[in-house]
């Protein structure tokens, strides 16, 4: 619609050259010649600003299409807008469709421009009556918002109807982006009454045009160059704040991690009203694997349960390594009955895990998980990881994490004094149940029951 209503205004004004002046067709050439200029010298810098512009693009082609607009007949100021859109077109290389949409744009501007400054019968050169000086300038600065307001509603709503979700301020470009667009045209309002007077204006006003996009260009290079050093400064300082919290054998939190989220996650927790099970986590005899079997196998071990611990607890639980063999992991909105059952499943991950190492000697071993019966004639005695969890919750055990903490730490100590591999709770006895014989020098209390 808006492409065929332009189209017929522009072949009509289009029918009326013939009673172009010849000093119309000075004040076109020098536009023209002003335009090529223009395009041809900042294309590079151009391009490069285009593909750095985050929303709608604005350049400073409309000092020339407005000064047309004010100065010329309407024919020539169509040629000219169309010469123009012809030249930028390499330079922005639209899609045929949006290339003919975007000069029907520029040419509604252009012609409702040249039509309100012609049908409003001010002069375009100096008087000398004050008044009538000033309405001239007050109908080029309506003239200028016009023009402003048609480009930016046009192809506003045109994203608009392409992406209905999208809200058209998005489209209205930024507060600077716009005041460079104003200031465009008010130099293209200018430079239209100093073409009134004499044809050489445009070509007096070419060098500081491209002398002004070399310096937005440098001005966007330097603001593209800041702006990846600022996301490079905070890609570092997330790295970093990571790294402060992370432990690096398992990728669970580390004690400092630990007590900042878990107590995050407590206090939260309490501020909901919801419950939280807190779990002490230790790994029964594991000074042991690092004698018997040397350091890389504990490390081993070690990687392997913060993996269960990853993948067995859900989206906002906290997990870490509280230093040495012992985890501790917090459960948000968790009641005591289904942070057992959590535990029981995480202790029988742990019993069941196969863990390919090597020894002192570098020969290569697989320690089991007391849960499971190996295949290797001699995997008994490389049965040799288990768990003991203590739990505690949040407030009936501790109105915040550090006294849950302990607790849990001495329902733990009640699990390792009552056999190892099992889970105790905090204040509360569970009945035992017969659990699978240990090797001969595992421990040398004998371990002959597990609690649920």
């Amino acid at each position: 619609m808006l492409e065929a209503a332009v189209a017929v205004a522009s072949i009509w004004l289009l029918t009326k050259l013939t009673s172009v002046s010849p000093s119309d067709w000075l004040r076109f050439g020098a536009i023209i010649a002003a335009i090529t200029i223009h395009l041809t010298v900042v294309r590079r810098a151009e391009e490069a600003r285009r593909n750095e512009a985050s929303g709608p693009h604005i350049d400073l082609t409309s000092v020339w299409t407005f000064a047309a607009a004010v100065a010329l007949p309407g024919g020539l100021a169509v040629i000219a807008t169309i010469w123009m859109r012809i030249l930028i077109q390499p330079i922005a290389r639209r899609q045929p469709y949006r290339f003919v949409f975007g000069t029907a744009s520029m040419l509604a501007s252009t012609l409702l421009s040249w039509a309100v400054v012609h049908l409003s019968g001010v002069s375009l050169a100096a008087t000398g009556n004050v008044p009538t000086d000033l309405g001239l300038v007050l109908v080029l600065a309506m003239t200028a918002v016009l023009y402003w307001f048609i480009q930016v509603m046009t192809v506003a709503v045109a994203f608009k109807i392409v992406t209905p979700n999208s809200k058209v301020l998005d489209f209205l470009g930024s507060k600077v982006d716009n005041m460079l667009e104003m200031s465009t045209l008010g130099a293209g309002a200018m430079l239209g009454m100093l073409m009134t007077t004499h044809w050489v204006g445009p070509l007096l006003l070419v060098v500081p045009v491209i002398l002004v996009n070399a310096l937005l260009s440098r001005a966007g290079e330097r603001r593209a160059h800041l702006e990846r050093l600022l996301r490079e400064q905070e890609q570092l300082h997330q790295r970093l704040a990571a790294d402060a919290h992370t432990d690096y054998r398992t990728g669970l939190l580390n004690t400092n991690g630990l007590a900042e989220y878990a107590g995050r996650l407590a206090e939260r927790c309490r501020i909901d009203g919801e419950p939280m099970t807190v779990l002490v986590i230790d790994l029964d005899h594991f000074k042991r694997i690092n004698d018997t079997w040397g350091h890389p196998a504990g490390n081993a071990v070690l990687a392997e349960v913060g993996r269960i611990l990853r993948e067995k607890l859900r989206p906002g639980d906290v997990a870490g390594r509280d230093g040495g063999e012992e985890f501790v992991v917090a459960l948000k909105d968790t009641p005591v009955a289904q942070g057992v059952t959590i535990a029981e499943r995480i202790r029988e991950a742990i019993g069941s895990l196969a863990v390919p190492t090597t020894d002192k000697h570098r020969n290569v071993v697989t320690l089991y998980g007391r849960e499971i019966q190996p295949s290797e004639p001699e995997g008994a005695s490389l049965q040799a990881i288990s768990a003991s969890i203590g739990v505690a919750v949040i407030p009936d055990n501790g109105p915040d994490m550090a006294t849950a903490q302990h607790s849990a730490d001495a329902a733990l100590y009640k699990a390792k004094e009552n056999g190892r591999n099992q889970v105790r709770v905090a204040g509360l006895d569970i009945p035992p149940r017969l659990m699978p014989a240990p090797r001969a020098d595992d421990i040398t209390k004998p371990i002959t029951t597990r609690t649920a």
